[in-house]
């Protein structure tokens, strides 16, 4: 059923003739994280949800909680996570509306998603606070866990109504038998992400989105899956 190749073969197509806005999107997602980096010294762990990418780790794209050790430190961690959970929202959002349409898509559409903050920062605190309660017990739970939990932005990018809590159950239910397949289609990424290293990251503009897209895919494909299979319902996606 999970068809890797498809989801990324469909993205290509979805976003060609239509890169500029996700570039831009890009850009201003590593802009706010490079800021952040150079703020502090903090020592992020990444596991790439769609983001599954460079620095995210929701993929698409959450970044987990870290303790530090001094107050601005834990300050910045704090602060990493909540507004990388902003903008990863905001990207789902975006991409959601590149599933739905082969228009145009403006690059308003995408400032739009921010007006969601409140829901992006709750859901990366949730997310994180969850992998790292899982990372105590050994690294692998925790990372198990945070693929289980994969699917938490797109749900709620799709979704608006439907609170944290509630995204999170869902996406432990969407993963539950795919987790491996969307590590492999996170790792069939890795070689276009060390190229990037050459290019100083700049071809990230043009990865990231090919990621993005590729895992919405993922997701829309999970859930009619879910849905066909009687896993779960229309009811379920619903406040």
């Amino acid at each position: 059923m999970f068809n890797r190749q498809l989801y990324k073969q469909t993205a290509k197509k979805q976003l060609a003739s239509r890169k500029t806005v996700p570039v831009l999107a890009t850009l201003i997602t590593m802009a706010f994280l490079v800021i952040l980096g150079s703020g502090s010294e903090i020592q992020s762990t990444a596991v790439s949800n769609a983001p599954y990418e460079n620095g995210t780790v929701w993929d698409m794209q959450a970044v987990l909680f870290c303790f530090s050790s001094t107050a601005t430190e834990l300050l910045f961690s704090f602060l990493t996570v909540v507004i990388t959970g902003i903008l990863t929202l905001a990207e789902c959002s975006l991409y959601d509306r590149y599933f739905n349409t082969l228009e145009k898509i403006s690059f308003s559409e995408y400032l739009q998603g921010f007006s969601r903050w409140l829901t992006g920062a709750l859901a990366a605190l949730w997310f994180s606070l969850w992998v790292f309660l899982w990372s105590l017990l050994f690294f692998i739970p925790g990372i198990v866990k945070a693929f289980s939990y994969s699917q938490m932005f797109f749900i709620l990018a799709e979704n608006p109504k439907i609170g944290v809590a509630k995204a999170m159950r869902i996406s432990k239910v969407l993963t539950k038998g795919y987790k491996a397949d969307l590590f492999v289609m996170g790792l069939s990424f890795f070689g276009w992400n060390l190229l990037s290293i050459f290019t100083l990251g700049i071809l990230q503009l043009w990865i990231q989105p090919y990621e993005y897209m590729s895992f919405t895919n993922a997701y829309k494909s999970l859930k009619i899956h879910a849905l066909r299979s009687g896993t779960l319902s229309e009811s379920d996606f619903q406040a």
